[in-house]
């Protein structure tokens, strides 16, 4: 049985450089899924990822959250809490990691002791315990990266959203950063997942988009008929 939407699009369109950039019919994010959006530079990978993270409004669609209908202008509101958009250089401040991590924490005032137990665990979760009073604007790229995922698991999203986040990668911060998107999506979060480099993260998928032309395409369903038609062909040369 298909679980439900956390977070469903319909109709969902945006228009740019006097074009229809996005023109989705339908868009859903399930609880645990991993999906994985690909696509050639410039096909509005990026915009899309900050409409569902409600950065960007677009132009026209119908908006679900958690089974619920909700006005386009105002959804944002309504479910920005629970969705984290990570850039792919993530920004950082120019202070140490345990603060970086904490930063969410304190802005909902959490108590002092809470957020010291909580920013300890994620730290040893994703294995920064030893860069935790390091100042975080002179880690490495995939040091970065993982303060970054490290800051959205503490604040126990529903969906995250990664814009292209092993880019430029040796490939020990690749496989580290790897592990920790695969533990998030094994605690139940919801990942969708931008990439050039589809062999590191196909692992990963559940679903894997190709947007092309504004439009969304299943491509494993794509492939599974491409397959199929292939194989009807060779049948048929076989039979005649």
């Amino acid at each position: 049985m298909k679980p439900e939407p956390i977070l469903q699009f319909r109709g969902l369109r945006k228009f740019l450089a006097n074009r229809w950039l996005l023109d989705i019919s339908e868009l859903s994010i399930s609880a645990g899924q991993c999906m994985i959006l690909s696509g050639d530079n410039g096909v509005g990978k990026t915009t899309l990822l900050k409409i569902m993270a409600g950065l960007e409004p677009p132009d026209a669609g119908e908006v679900s959250y958690d089974g619920k209908v909700l006005p386009l202008r105002t959804a944002p509101q309504q479910y920005r809490d629970n969705i984290v958009y990570l850039h792919q250089s993530p920004y950082l401040f120019d202070c140490s990691v345990i603060d970086n991590v904490a930063y969410g924490l304190r802005r909902l005032r959490m108590p002092r002791a809470a957020v010291q137990a909580k920013v300890a665990e994620v730290l040893e979760w994703a294995g920064l315990e030893h860069l935790g009073k390091r100042n975080a604007k002179y880690l490495s790229g995939g040091e970065k990266q993982r303060v970054a995922l490290a800051r959205a698991r503490v604040l126990a999203p529903k969906v995250l959203l990664l814009d292209e986040p092993i880019a430029s990668m040796d490939y020990k911060s690749r496989e580290r950063t790897y592990v920790l998107i695969e533990r998030l999506k094994k605690e139940g979060m919801s990942v969708v997942i931008t990439s050039h480099e589809l062999y590191a993260v196909l692992p990963l998928a559940d679903v894997h988009m190709y947007l092309r032309d504004g439009k969304l395409h299943d491509e494993r369903q794509d492939n599974t008929a491409a397959q199929m038609s292939s194989l009807i062909t060779s049948e048929n040369r076989h039979n005649d």
